[in-house]
């Protein structure tokens, strides 16, 4: 997500990595909903800009954004980082990414979340109205996202493999 905080303007137009997206609106969800597809092939799913899952070509979560925490898989279990701020005369001058590791009942009680929401997701583009995409011009992207959604909620796999830093 954005390095600041604050609100993003346009989701569809800053979504640039997505080579194919879209963005929908529906009576469900007071923001649009925006999904697209990076040149890996991987889904980003945007439930307004507080809601992010990012899922791998075979459907298993890599990364997600919920209630202001960065979620990231290690394999077996998700880590959220949580934002820890130190401050000096009032000001904050370090921000650290402090890491905890999900229990199994925390992991599940994530992916039922995860499920439902991704539900809700399918049932607004059945129902919603795509109100913008890229390219303008290739049909199809929100059957293709739908597919996607759909693969998520029938996997087996729930967790991408770890994700290796630098």
């Amino acid at each position: 997500m954005a390095r600041n905080e604050a609100d993003r303007e346009d989701l569809m137009e800053e979504a640039v990595s997505l080579v194919r997206r879209i963005e929908f609106q529906s009576d469900l969800f007071s923001e649009p909903l925006m999904a697209g597809f990076n040149s890996h092939g991987w889904l980003f799913v945007y439930l307004g800009n507080d809601l992010m899952y990012r899922f791998d070509e075979q459907g298993r979560l890599r990364r997600s954004f919920v209630d202001g925490r960065l979620y990231r898989t290690q394999g077996e279990t998700l880590a959220v980082m949580i934002r820890e701020r130190v401050f000096k005369s009032g000001e904050p001058i370090e921000s650290n990414l402090v890491r905890q590791d999900l229990s199994g009942e925390q992991l599940e009680t994530f992916r039922l979340r995860m499920h439902s929401n991704l539900i809700l997701v399918i049932e607004c583009l059945r129902t919603g109205v795509v109100t913008r995409q890229h390219p303008a011009e290739m049909p199809g992207i929100a059957g293709e996202v739908e597919a996607r959604i759909q693969q998520v909620l029938n996997s087996h796999e729930f967790l991408a493999p770890a994700i290796v830093r630098r």
